[in-house]
């Protein structure tokens, strides 16, 4: 089975460990994952009261088949690189990614025309796992498929709901998406029928693109209309959790968008994992 690295950087561009980049990867580790368990005892019993995932390298053995060449150049998106880097791992289909920064990178001597160094990235992240599920509610009323074209978006929408599944080992933020007119709009997630959680704006557009971003480190609300882009946070209703987020477990979403408009809503749902 063919394995895929490659590093993103903040502005979106990639640099792959394959041919494309003359940049091979001869060994790569520590890609499971470790815990830090806290316990309380009892007698010669053990009760696992708290576990964290610690921040842990990850370490791999590059061969730059262009020698110092390939070296600079790799040095040259480094420093074009001013926040986080996302590392991607794909294999067999599935793609997760997490948060890194580059820790070290040895140079050594060539060998032959090649360069063999070692990279060490600190792990900032779980791996997560990018799903995304769409929600459109026509003029008359009724869900369907919206054929927007994007990865992993799944076609069970039915009457404005569609059902989610967390898979992942931790709640999931959920991002959402609202294309079109919308009148004081409602996301919620029910659980045995009963709303659990909830986001509703108090904002009203004939036109627009809603963006609420669940994610700890880079939540915001912004909204997009004739061209200009605008913070909302201040127009969410503060009885409401707003940002929302996806327990383990199956749940119902529930997208109002407040108009008989052709509107839909696209929800983007971060897995979290420990290994890969």
């Amino acid at each position: 089975m063919i394995r895929e690295l490659y590093l993103v950087n903040e502005a979106g561009t990639t640099y792959f460990f394959d041919e494309r980049n003359k940049t091979l990867i001869s060994d790569i580790g520590d890609l499971g994952f470790s815990k830090n368990n806290t316990y309380l005892k009892y007698d010669d019993v053990y009760d696992l009261v708290k576990s964290e995932n610690p921040q842990v390298p990850i370490k791999f053995k590059l061969v730059f088949l262009e020698g110092y060449s390939g070296y600079t150049s790799f040095l040259s998106f480094y420093r074009k690189s001013t926040g986080n880097l996302r590392l991607f791992y794909k294999c067999g289909g599935s793609s997760k990614y997490c948060s890194v920064v580059i820790k070290s990178l040895t140079k050594t001597q060539l060998e032959g025309k090649a360069l063999y160094c070692d990279l060490t990235l600190d792990k900032l992240s779980l791996w997560f796992l990018k799903e995304s599920f769409t929600i459109r509610v026509d003029e008359d009323e009724n869900g369907k498929i919206f054929p927007f074209s994007y990865p992993f978006t799944y076609s069970a929408s039915y009457k404005g709901t569609i059902n989610i599944t967390n898979n992942g080992e931790t709640k999931a933020p959920l991002n959402i998406a609202i294309y079109g007119a919308v009148d004081n709009p409602v996301v919620e997630i029910l659980k045995n029928g009963e709303v659990i959680s909830k986001l509703r704006l108090v904002v009203s557009s004939d036109d627009c693109v809603i963006e609420v971003n669940s994610e700890p480190r880079d939540q915001y609300m912004i909204m997009t209309e004739n061209g200009i882009v605008t913070n909302i946070y201040q127009t969410q209703d503060f009885t409401c959790d707003n940002f929302l987020f996806l327990d383990k477990g199956t749940y119902q979403i529930r997208f109002a968008p407040g108009v008989s408009e052709d509107t839909f809503c696209r929800i983007t749902k971060l897995e979290g994992y420990s290994g890969h």
